[in-house]
């Protein structure tokens, strides 16, 4: 079987996951909302919406900073954050279209004007993709560790962190194990911060929250994000990510009502749209201060 056809039946099959977890989610949804009810349930969210959206906007421009340090190692020339902003943001709301090539073409444009050949841009993108994945299951081990999870989790979640923390700092010698450890401290801060996000969606709707539910939530998630980030063909990871912490909240008995849970990950889902949607208008305001 040819390198093509695998790609092919790997994507297929990442959006058939995708689909299948879009499916799954309306089927819970349906059985535990209304229209009206689901309506209602927005609307008790007015008051802390737009620091929902600063938060998402803040965990953005923190990873994006992580991209910066990696083209500015290869780069032939300078340049400030704003321009490494411009293009990411510019790009990053291709993601939910088919295929993705707007991704590929705008980044590529990218490194032409900093002199990156296109063998270095893949290695970057690569190398940003394996170091995002580290810092996932760093991030989601330090919440666990603040958790009910059972404790054989957290001991495999340890293992996972450590041998990916060793894996990373050993490749890509152009980076010194200083760079690549400030990039993987960087990229861990800005995804835990997805975790925080759902966390305070739900404990929002909780009467009686406890922190130890705040990192367990935390934890979850972020490897349900994970999850989605690693599927192929899943655009964005949609319904892919919403499904995988709808079925493991589920395995392992989060102390949530259903109906909160599967409201919470849509919520989060649509400020995530709508963020991409902001940054990548926000690139408009901003041409005329990208120096390359």
């Amino acid at each position: 079987m040819n390198r093509d056809k695998i790609k092919k039946i790997a994507y297929s099959f990442g959006k058939l996951l995708g689909f299948l977890g879009l499916i799954y989610i309306f089927y819970k949804l349906s059985k535990e909302y209304s229209l009206s009810s689901f309506i209602e349930k927005f609307s008790n969210f007015k008051s802390i919406i737009l620091p929902l959206l600063i938060l998402n906007i803040l965990s953005s421009i923190i990873g994006i900073y992580a991209w910066h340090i990696m083209l500015k190692t290869y780069a032939k020339k300078s340049f400030g954050y704003i321009s490494s902003y411009y293009y990411f943001a510019k790009t990053e709301i291709s993601k939910y279209l088919p295929g993705n090539i707007f991704h590929f073409v705008g980044r590529q444009a990218l490194s032409s004007k900093l002199g990156i050949s296109q063998a270095q841009m893949a290695k970057i993108s690569l190398l940003f993709m394996l170091i995002l994945m580290v810092a996932t299951v760093i991030s989601s081990t330090i919440f666990a560790l603040f958790s009910n999870i059972e404790n054989y989790i957290k001991i495999l979640m340890l293992f996972a962190s450590v041998a990916s923390i060793i894996a990373i700092l050993y490749i890509y010698p152009i980076f010194t194990k200083a760079k690549k450890a400030l990039m993987v401290s960087i990229l861990t801060f800005s995804i835990g911060l997805q975790g925080v996000l759902l966390s305070i969606i739900i404990l929002w709707q909780i009467k009686e929250p406890t922190l130890t539910l705040f990192f367990e939530v935390s934890s979850i998630y972020i490897i349900s994000w994970l999850i989605g980030f690693v599927t192929p063909g899943a655009s964005g990871g949609l319904g892919v990510r919403e499904g995988a912490f709808i079925a493991i909240a589920e395995f392992i008995n989060l102390n949530v009502d259903s109906n909160i849970v599967i409201f919470s990950v849509l919520l989060v889902r649509l400020i995530n749209i709508v963020v991409d949607i902001i940054m990548y208008i926000s690139t408009f305001l901003i041409t005329k201060k990208v120096i390359v």
